[in-house]
């Protein structure tokens, strides 16, 4: 302990230390900072006897290594050598600074009790290099920093905005590169900084990927199907698969047997080849539904599956099918299954635009009287019927949007009341022979004096904001908004999961099979429900993003007409009919609920999902006076209307 006499410095736990006293086997130490501390000896490394005057001392400036360690060459020298070799002295800020050189584990290796000696030069060239390389990677992190802050990055920079690209797509929270260019890395700022940089162009929706959901259909690997069941043929009848322009996924169908006096309601069958728990059934119950973008589909299903149960997708037209046979009461106008069987049926495919051409064919009139009964019958049971604008949005790969009106036609109202029919039959029927059901009830809404049908816009608007959404349940019940009780979806198996969920039951009670429990269907609903509603969720984020997107192409000073129709507080919601899109606002000027207002487009922006507008001079504001209305910002308010009836609604994802 020689060396540890009063003023000797020491390094304690990587800082400088002084002894202050020793007394025994304890040292007193002051660390620097000020710090007082009773040591023992093994927690000291010394450096020198002293006496030091200040912690720590002054670090001397470095000699020339390189002619230091010609000098050494292979010689081991003390550490005080090393010292006066380093500085020519041996204080204690020379042996301070000495100790630091070491520490560095550079030129020298060794330990201040063994000795000191020089690194093989192969050791020091690559431990040179890699601080060179380190130095060399910093500098050029620091220009990507500053040319990030200038908004002027390099084609070098572009593999690097890849974490800002995780942050814009909700991946990740936090990003280094711009923290260190004092960004903060929100979601929507790395959106706006990716646009800035032309990193990213609006076609890149970030919705999708925010919710974490993959655009990409299951594989195709080993669908295959031979149809092998005993079908009844029902070639003979004419079965119309009526969807909208671009459809590709064709579900459903509809014919008339004078024979048996039924309406058919006919649905494509992959419940055939997609069975309870297979990989297939496994891969769409977590997924719920397809997903329906501007941009595109994603599946639940393979693709391929499409391809094999989509109805009149082959060459003749003809497909497999799981067919209800429905009779409409000629005085209540009730629905009721007459029989269900897998079938094979003949397909025409017809558009929305054009299907009226078919209404005087013989069947189709006998179609359309029935559902004209069965529609009374809804009716007469409190159904809503809610008619809102309905547009089609589409972008293609370039990012280019178009929006489509849907008008409101009577071959959309026809579809869905057949589609709404079946539904109601089988969940009646599978309500009497007691089997297990994903029905779908909703509460009576509260509505007052609002009408059921026929209102104004801002009647049909406060209709909707007073029905609450859909549920699922194995128990059966009334869902008020579609008049129905009991009500369960079968008409959609290819494209939702509840529907295929449904045809696995009712194919299993055909065969005699033992069936799925209430507890059962209700846990597969516990996990393909959320996900169906995510699903929504994220479709209409997106519908809402490329129709920002469409109004930035439409460029500032576009015109188009809004409506006021709901005023629930001091906030106004409005809806521009052209392109069915919503936004709020705290205006405090002068208008009446459906009052057309001229607007004049200043501002779209489709990373902070809002917009401004200006009312048109000389439409409704005073003379001179300009209106500004821009959408007030509001955290996300979950639509709660998904299953009303939206007679008119481009893919009837409600029915």
């Amino acid at each position: 302990m020689a060396i540890f006499k009063t003023g000797a410095l020491a390094f304690f736990h990587s800082k400088t230390a002084a002894v202050r006293g020793i007394s025994g086997d304890k040292i007193e130490i002051t660390i620097e900072g000020g710090a007082s501390k009773n040591v023992r000896e093994k927690d000291l490394e010394w450096i020198h006897a002293g006496p030091v005057t200040g912690l720590p001392p002054q670090r001397l400036d470095d000699p020339d290594f390189e002619e230091i360690a010609e000098l050494m060459e292979s010689e081991t020298l003390s550490f005080a050598e090393f010292t006066e070799l380093l500085f020519s002295q041996n204080t204690p800020a020379a042996a301070y600074s000495a100790a630091l050189i070491l520490k560095d584990d550079l030129y020298f290796s060794g330990s201040i009790q063994n000795g000191v000696q020089v690194k093989p030069r192969e050791e020091i060239e690559k431990k040179l290099a890699a601080i060179r390389e380190k130095a060399e990677a910093k500098a050029r992190y620091e220009a990507r920093v500053e040319r990030l802050k200038n908004r002027a990055i390099l084609e070098e920079d572009l593999p690097f905005m890849s974490e800002i690209e995780q942050v814009a797509k909700g991946v990740n929270s936090s990003s280094k590169l711009m923290k260190d260019a004092g960004l903060e890395a929100t979601e929507a700022k790395a959106h706006k900084l990716l646009l800035d940089l032309n990193v990213w162009t609006y076609k890149v929706n970030p919705y999708p990927a925010r919710a974490g959901i993959e655009l990409a259909d299951p594989p195709d690997d080993g669908i295959a199907f031979t149809d092998t069941e005993d079908r009844e043929d029902l070639t003979h009848l004419t079965a119309y698969a009526i969807d909208d322009e671009g459809s590709n996924d064709p579900d459903d169908a509809i014919a008339y047997d004078f024979e048996e006096d039924v309406l058919w309601v006919h649905v494509a069958d992959p419940a055939a080849l997609i069975t309870r728990d297979s990989v297939w059934d496994l891969t769409a119950r977590e997924r719920g539904e397809n997903l329906y973008l501007p941009e595109g589909i994603t599946h639940m299903l393979p693709r391929k599956t499409t391809e094999l149960f989509g109805l009149g997708l082959t060459a003749d037209g003809i497909s497999p099918a799981l067919s209800f046979a429905i009779r409409i009461d000629p005085d209540s106008g009730e629905a009721a299954l007459h029989r269900i069987t897998l079938s094979r049926i003949r397909v025409e495919r017809h558009i929305y635009d054009s299907a009226e051409k078919l209404f005087d064919k013989p069947d189709f009139i006998q179609i359309r009287q029935s559902l004209k009964k069965f529609r009374a019958f809804r009716a007469k049971n409190g159904a809503l019927f809610i008619r809102l604008p309905e547009v089609k949005i589409s972008a293609d790969e370039n990012g280019i949007v178009s929006i489509r009106p849907l008008p409101f036609t009577p071959s959309r109202e026809l579809v869905a009341n057949a589609m709404l029919a079946a539904g109601a039959a089988v969940a009646k029927w599978a309500e009497r022979e007691g089997i297990p059901m994903p029905y779908v009830t909703q509460e009576t809404p509260e509505i007052g004096d609002l009408p059921r049908e026929n209102g104004s816009l801002p009647e049909m608007y406060a209709l909707k904001k007073c029905c609450l959404a859909g549920v699922f349940s194995v128990q059966s019940g009334l869902h008020a908004g579609l008049g129905l009780e009991p009500y369960v979806r079968v008409t959609s198996p290819l494209r939702r999961y509840a529907d295929l969920l449904a045809h696995q039951q009712i194919r299993k009670y055909l065969a005699g099979e033992e069936l799925s429990g209430s507890d059962e269907i209700e846990e597969i609903l516990k996990v393909s429900e959320p996900a169906s509603f995510e699903r929504r969720r994220v479709e209409r984020f997106s519908n809402e993003y490329w129709t920002l997107v469409w109004m930035t192409q439409q460029g500032s000073g576009w015109q188009t007409d809004t409506i006021p129709v709901y005023h629930p507080d001091d906030r106004w919601f409005f809806l521009i009919p052209e392109a069915a899109y919503e936004y709020k606002n705290r205006y405090s000027g002068r208008i009446t609920p459906g009052e057309v207002r001229r607007v004049e487009l200043l501002k779209a922006d489709p990373v902070q999902m809002r917009a401004q507008f200006r009312f048109v001079y000389g439409s409704t504001a005073a003379d001179g006076e300009e209106e500004i209305i821009e959408e007030d910002y509001y955290e996300d308010e979950e639509e709660n209307t998904e299953d009303i009836d939206y007679e008119g609604a481009y893919d009837a994802s409600q029915y």
